[in-house]
């Protein structure tokens, strides 16, 4: 099937440029969102139609962001048999057309419920002037009552009868009060509904909105599809790694986290994910490219005017976005972590771009993408790895033994960097970064402590000593790691230490002595595997002797020149283990 394509960049009509009848005439065309390419700071949004032509008309496709990068829209027709794009133009109008009459009635909305709490409190003020002078009048009577029971008589019943009037109406008017300020907490949120609807409504009638307008003629029924680039969306890839205990299987499912405010839900859409630059992948459109060499704009200066449009188009998103962020603390928080995820991702995929590795990603399930700033995790990539499970310990480091996996991605796809949860069992142990890992590479990933292995590594007293002469001091340290199988079956641990690696003259490593079959590398780095028997404890050596001169650490010191790293290091090791001994 053939398809045609025109650029709007080259026919694009603002507002200001429009003719003021060009709406008129058009007919409403009503587009879905087909597909989405996510970038790591912008988004690719395609929205097609069915529009059975016959003869002619102008279509409008309303309701487009105000910040769509105008540079970018293109329009196609497939097939192409029979009709032709005529005329493309894009007109910008406010989202609130009728705003005065609309606002004006939010206002009185709102001004009703403050004019009947206006009631309830001059009716509160009413009451307690009531409830002050009932207090006065009880506390005169009784006052009062002492002086006239001595001077002359007092009848109890006209007394009790003051005191009841007086008792009883106080008991009503607080009664009253306590209505009121029953009405008052209903009154309270819808206040803040409709006081928040307004504010809405002003932010809405501050923002603009989109309409492209395609002229069409000719004869029969095509698809209709329009693409343009905006702003307001990003995504960074996460992982979950899931392994069973004793298994070779290792099933790692990758996601792309997206989050987007461009303004349009994404629902039904194919969602794409992309770490290239969309700048450098998006072709220049086919009708500027017929004018290269031709006497039209070169490209240098079609890309710039392409960047220059997709500038103007972050400006009035962020505009937007500061309106709507002073009338919804949510709303700020959801933007301002959409913006901190932007940042992130964009240091990640300009990582990928340097060694040469750009990547796209097709969800395999769909999803829905509100517009509302919360991440949805998007499955992209679903791979079960063959892996070789280790447990591996480094007690001079750590005293705990922790399982690894190596692994090598045989699969076509890449294995994008991010955070990626680990479950083993079923159970999560934490959280660990991915490097990238293209096809073929193999890598090595963390999968938790062995808490059934217990490691020891400490100086053994009888076998360590340490003579100072005069001239020269002489070290003899020996090391024992230990290691406590508490576990019911036997376990194959790959342990490492060292022993230390002479970078002077002056100082001699002799009488090396590491565990049976343990490889000693240039670095002195000592590597062996051992498998300990279920419920029993396992000990090796590792022992070395050093000589040096007994001023070394002195002369050291007063050297203001910084030693070389690998030097400084070892007498850093000499001190400690002379303090130790």
């Amino acid at each position: 099937m053939r398809s045609a394509a025109i650029s709007i960049s080259c026919l694009l009509t603002t507002l200001s440029a429009a003719p003021p009848a060009l709406a008129d005439d058009a007919i409403p065309l009503s587009t879905r969102i087909t597909a989405v390419t996510v970038y790591a700071d912008r988004a690719q949004v395609t929205r097609a139609a069915v529009i059975d032509v016959a003869g002619g008309a102008r279509y409008a496709i309303e309701k487009l962001p105000g910040w769509v990068d105008q540079e970018s829209l293109r329009a196609t027709l497939a097939p192409v048999n029979g009709v032709r794009i005529v005329d493309v133009a894009v007109e910008k109008s406010f989202l609130v057309q009728s705003s005065e009459e609309v606002v004006r009635k939010a206002e009185a909305a709102v001004t009703e419920i403050n004019d009947q709490l206006a009631v309830l409190a001059d009716e509160e003020r009413v009451i307690n002037a009531e409830i002050t002078q009932l207090e006065a009048i009880r506390a005169f009577s009784l006052d009062k009552l002492p002086r006239d029971m001595a001077t002359r008589e007092v009848r109890v019943k006209t007394f009790g009868e003051t005191i009841d009037f007086v008792s009883g109406a106080l008991r009503n008017n607080r009664k009253l009060l306590r209505e009121l300020q029953v009405k008052r907490r209903t009154l309270a949120p819808e206040l803040a509904a409709r006081t928040q609807a307004l504010n809405e409504l002003r932010a809405r009638a501050s923002l603009e909105q989109c309409t492209a307008y395609i002229e069409l003629k000719g004869q029969g029924r095509v698809t209709l599809t329009l693409s343009y680039l905006t702003p307001g969306a990003t995504w960074e890839p996460v992982g979950e790694m899931r392994v069973s205990r004793g298994g070779r299987t290792v099933a790692l499912t990758q996601y792309a986290s997206v989050v987007q405010t461009t303004g349009e839900d994404w629902e039904g859409a194919t969602l794409t994910f992309a770490t290239q630059r969309p700048d450098e992948t998006l072709g220049v459109p086919e009708v500027q490219a017929l004018l290269l060499g031709a006497g039209g704009a070169g490209l240098g200066e079609v890309m710039q005017r392409m960047g220059e449009s997709f500038t103007k188009a972050q400006s009035t998103y962020w505009t937007r976005n500061d309106i709507l962020g002073k009338g919804s603390a949510e709303w700020k928080n959801n933007f301002d972590n959409q913006m901190v995820v932007q940042e992130r991702a964009q240091v990640i995929f300009r990582q990928l771009a340097q060694r040469g590795t750009t990547a796209h990603f097709a969800a395999v399930s769909p999803r829905v993408v509100r517009a509302d700033g919360r991440a949805v995790r998007v499955p992209i990539a679903s791979q079960d790895f063959s892996a070789d499970l280790n447990v591996v310990a480094v007690p001079e480091v750590s005293l705990n033994a922790v399982r690894t996996a190596r692994i090598r991605n045989g699969d076509q796809q890449p294995l994008l960097p991010g955070k990626v949860a680990l479950f083993v069992d079923g159970a999560f142990i934490g959280t660990t970064d991915f490097r990238f890992v293209a096809p073929g590479e193999q890598f090595s990933t963390f999968l938790g402590v062995h808490d059934r292995l217990k490691l020891e590594r400490v100086v053994d007293r009888k076998r360590s000593t340490i003579e100072r002469g005069k001239k020269t001091t002489k070290v003899t340290v020996s090391f024992r790691i230990t290691v406590e199988n508490l576990s019911d079956d036997p376990v194959e641990i790959e342990l490492a230490d060292r022993v230390p690696v002479s970078q002077s003259e002056e100082i001699e490593v002799d009488d090396v002595k590491v565990p049976a079959g343990a490889k000693r590398e240039r670095d002195g780095i000592v590597r062996w595997t051992e498998t300990v028997p279920p419920k029993k404890k396992v000990s090796w050596p590792v022992e070395y002797k050093l000589e040096y001169p007994s001023n070394l650490l002195e002369r050291v010191k007063q050297n203001r020149a910084p030693a070389p790293a690998p030097e400084q290091k070892l007498y850093d090791e000499i001190e400690r283990l002379e303090n130790m001994l």
